[in-house]
């Protein structure tokens, strides 16, 4: 007998080029945002209506929107384009950006502003894609101090790390779009932004 169907044999059927240009896009945002979800679920809340998932999904969206180039199959991720918090909150500028050993320390200066306060706090964060690690600052810092230092933990030493900043409001309900301070090798390399 000559089967013309068989209902038991899987269904070969070829995805098309933009649902495999898509599908690489969600993987490649997906797997840089996942260590940071914590702080998206947090920085992105106001535009996910108060719902932590929905505020990864805008980030994700985003992310997928502004920080993706290249074309299938050699797409990859801008990190000067994520935005790991977003908001109406004015930033700082950034002066300087020094790495010693496992220290970081970032100057900055902040201009007058009707919408900021001395008291806004100044949060970094380092992030090393390779190692699926991040974190932030653990002392608090104000936006007056215009300084702020954090160590390094000893798995980025030999890796490469990103650092983004933010500015919070004292009563965390505020935040302004993150700033890109650059791409590090760790203390053991030699540094490259």
């Amino acid at each position: 007998m000559e089967y013309f169907y068989d209902g038991t044999k899987p269904k070969k059927k070829e995805k098309s080029h933009g649902k495999l240009v898509v599908q690489q896009r969600m993987r490649l945002a997906m797997g840089f945002l996942h260590p940071l979800r914590p702080i998206i679920a947090e920085t992105w809340l106001l535009q996910g209506d108060g719902n932590k998932s929905k505020a990864f999904g805008r980030a994700l969206k985003k992310l997928m929107q502004d920080g993706i180039e290249g074309q299938y199959p050699e797409q990859y991720i801008l990190p000067d384009r994520v935005a790991i918090s977003l908001g109406l909150l004015p930033g700082v500028t950034i002066e300087e950006v020094a790495i010693s050993e496992q220290l970081v320390e970032v100057y900055f200066s902040s201009n007058e502003n009707p919408l900021s306060r001395n008291t806004d706090e100044v949060v970094l964060i380092a992030y090393s894609p390779e190692l699926q690690m991040a974190g932030k600052n653990e002392r608090t810092y104000y936006r007056k101090e215009e300084y702020l230092a954090m160590e390094l933990p000893v798995h980025f030493a030999d890796g490469f790390f990103h650092l983004y900043l933010y500015v919070r409001s004292a009563k965390g309900n505020q935040y302004s779009k993150s700033i890109y301070l650059g791409g590090f090798e760790g203390y053991r390399g030699s540094n490259r932004q």
